[in-house]
């Protein structure tokens, strides 16, 4: 059992520096600069979106898994089949984010002549936070749709043993004058991600997220992370995560369930999987028309009656986007353990960081 102590001390950085430290890092361990570039943008946007369990954290785990050689650091990305509106890639075990950039890229022209589009990835790897990939198609007036499967972390309901990732994925819908409506989530209740942070900090984690490996509840980070993920609402969850690997892994015959490798192996490729959708709004309607419904649906929502004690009610999305607007004025705000691990991966390398 870990006794709570009180939270670690936080350390400020800039976005810019801590991207221009990312690509450096990554261009250090032989990735091109602009698929360095590519990888640090999205690591430092989570960041940016509050969503640090996606963000830098993951950079030395990256470095790990470039030197073990689990990953490819120049992405050599092939087309196995191709329709006007789909298309089957394998992504040769290279970085996750480059291959899915460019694989949403492709979602994104394919749905510019075809009006909606579906587009598949094997032998990739993790993609970090998955609404850097949705939100891509905003700016094309497109409804933009990602999902992954990832490393084992849920049973079946009624099992105990991993067979399961948490699967995130994420629908990205354009508004007018109103920020987008981005749902991202994993289907698990929390993300890995978030336990490795109180892992790091010392702190517990609060009774019904996780199990132990003999599934019986837990509060030890160190043992939620060897357990079993509990999911979001029970049977339901587990039927979205299970759909989502489906999605991914079974229809593009790459890795699924236990099969897929986590972060922490260094040797062994991921086999992640990936699909990405793209959606043109002009394809079903008036694209102006459109955003005013949004921006009219999101005004009643939140113009909504509140209940006591609720101040704002907010879309999926918009908090991320406020966060956006206050970490580029004021910084990002780094668990000290986590710059700690930042600076020794850059004096191992050879490239110093300022934090």
């Amino acid at each position: 059992m870990v006794e709570e102590v009180t939270a670690s001390p936080k350390v400020m950085a800039r976005h810019d520096q801590l991207e221009t430290f990312c690509t450096q890092v990554l261009q250090k361990l032989g990735v091109p600069r602009e698929e360095a570039e590519i990888t640090a943008n999205t690591l430092v946007t989570a960041n940016l979106r509050d969503v640090d369990t996606h963000g830098v954290l993951r950079l030395p785990l990256y470095a790990a898994r470039l030197k073990g050689g689990a990953m490819s650091p120049s992405v050599n990305l092939t087309t196995e089949k191709e329709t006007v509106a789909t298309a089957l890639l394998n992504g040769h075990d290279g970085i996750g984010q480059v291959i899915s950039y460019r694989a949403m890229e492709i979602a994104i022209r394919k749905a510019r002549e075809a009006g909606v589009s579906y587009v598949a990835v094997s032998h990739s790897n993790h993609f970090g936070a998955a609404a850097y990939y949705p939100m891509m198609a905003l700016d094309h007036d497109m409804i933009g749709l990602a999902f992954t499967n990832a490393s084992p972390r849920l049973a079946p309901t009624g099992g105990v043993e991993k067979l399961l990732g948490n699967n995130p994925w994420c629908v990205a819908v354009p508004a007018g004058k109103r920020p987008p409506v981005v749902l991202d989530m994993a289907n698990s209740i929390v993300a890995a991600g978030k336990i490795r942070i109180l892992q790091k900090e010392g702190r517990p984690v609060p009774e019904g997220w996780a199990l132990n490996e003999h599934g019986e509840p837990t509060t030890d980070p160190t043992a939620a992370l060897k357990g079993i993920l509990l999911a979001i609402g029970g049977y339901k969850g587990y039927g979205i995560t299970l759909m989502v690997d489906l999605l991914t892994g079974v229809l593009t015959d790459s890795n699924y369930g236990p099969r897929v490798k986590g972060l922490d192996q260094d040797v062994d490729p991921a086999g992640t999987a990936h699909s990405f959708m793209a959606i043109a709004l002009s394809a079903f309607t008036d694209v102006a028309a459109f955003k005013a419904r949004m921006d009219a649906y999101i005004d009643e929502i939140k113009s909504s009656k509140k209940s006591r004690g609720t101040e704002v009610i907010y879309v999926p999305g918009e908090p991320e986007h406020i966060r956006v607007q206050e970490r580029k004025g004021k910084g990002i705000l780094l668990q000290a353990k986590v710059a700690a691990e930042l600076r020794a991966l850059g004096k191992d390398l050879g490239i110093p960081i300022d934090l």
